[in-house]
């Protein structure tokens, strides 16, 4: 954590964060529309640390968002746990979003959009709602067997299959923009700005009431496609074109064709950021991923026009598993103690714990 965010951090204990002012200039007009915002966020509102004489760590209202542009949400007619976005109307997040709400298909792993309506006084920006997802890795969600990754991958892929058959190529494709309900997975909830705990104060673990099911326990997951700011639509497949846009996402420094001046297919980046993160955000924290290597490098070649499209992927993809046996798809997967990431996990567990103990 960088000086500048403990430094933000520690200034929005008992108060709001600039960032944050937008969201309780609006909380009673979000309200109006069927959104209920979390205490901090209210008229009127006095840290319950400086009401109660309490510690800060001790109050779930001291907790200070620090991306503005999103925030959770509870659907008062029925009690659900909703994110809202904040958006730009004309933005592809939203015209692409809106386009895919109404497609039917069993293989749309697109995000439920539940309403969209304007920020008044601002016509060209508003919200997006959505059901509340939480990231497909996040920690502590990591994944247990092969066989719980073969699902999500095969999820990934059907996805991808299908935005392509809607001309739309997603060109930001990575574990945070590919998010799952996980309700089943963590029966009790979690805070939406401290996810590693289930109400801001109590870390998940082992137990009830904060106990994390794994993937094999709670059942069949789904996993849904998000974050459709930097993607590209077209209006049919023979009006597809080659695009020169350098801004396509968290894994571009790894695609060797992105350029702002010679013109790249978007499809076939698609295809070779599912091989990055692959590689990335699987291979470099799992031990028993191997099998995939041989998938992941076609996925990667460096010639866009040698990588399959995302129907044959998943054709690959589907041929390679079905050569796997039960046993191979139940055994575990171990993250390997001595590498950088689990060195960051552990350096998020220890500063976790030191805010516990602070309390």
């Amino acid at each position: 954590m960088t000086t500048a965010r403990i430094a933000s951090s520690l200034t929005g204990l008992t108060s709001l964060l600039a960032d944050e002012q937008i969201w309780a200039d609006h909380q009673p007009y979000l309200e109006a529309r069927g959104y209920m915002l979390r205490p901090r966020y209210r008229p009127g509102w006095v840290s319950e640390a400086i009401r109660l004489g309490k510690s800060v760590f001790q109050c779930e209202d001291s907790i200070a968002a620090h991306e503005c542009w999103v925030l959770d949400a509870t659907r008062i007619s029925d009690g659900a746990q909703m994110i809202l976005k904040i958006v730009e109307l004309s933005s592809p997040d939203v015209t692409i979003s809106s386009f895919l709400a109404n497609e039917p298909g069993a293989r749309n792993y697109t995000v439920p959009l539940v309403d969209i309506f304007p920020m008044p006084e601002h016509e060209t920006w508003g919200w997006m709602a959505m059901p509340r997802m939480r990231g497909c890795h996040d920690i502590p969600l990591v994944f247990k067997t092969v066989r719980e990754f073969a699902e999500f991958m095969h999820q990934v892929l059907e996805g991808l299959v299908f935005l392509h058959s809607k001309n739309i190529a997603h060109r930001d494709i990575c574990t945070q923009n590919i998010a799952m309900d996980a309700s089943r997975l963590i029966p009790g909830g979690f805070h939406f700005i401290h996810p590693h705990t289930s109400d801001g104060l109590n870390l998940l673990g082992r137990f009830e009431p904060h106990r994390i099911k794994t993937r094999t326990e709670a059942g069949p997951m789904k996993y849904y496609y998000i974050d459709f700011g930097l993607s590209v639509q077209f209006p049919s497949f023979e009006a597809r074109e080659l695009v020169n846009n350098r801004r396509c996402g968290r894994l571009r420094k790894h695609v060797p064709e992105i350029s702002d001046t010679v013109p790249y297919d978007p499809f076939k980046l698609d295809v070779r950021l599912v091989g990055e993160m692959i590689r990335i955000e699987f291979l470099e924290w799992y031990l028993g991923l191997d099998f995939i290597i041989p998938f992941m490098k076609k996925l990667r070649r460096q010639n866009p026009k040698r990588r399959p499209d995302a129907a044959t992927a998943l054709d690959l993809f589907q041929q390679h598993m079905s050569r796997m046996s039960e046993a191979d798809l139940g055994r575990p997967l171990a993250l390997p103690f001595r590498s950088s990431r689990i060195h960051k996990i552990r350096g998020q567990v220890a500063l976790a714990w030191k805010t516990f103990q602070l309390r």
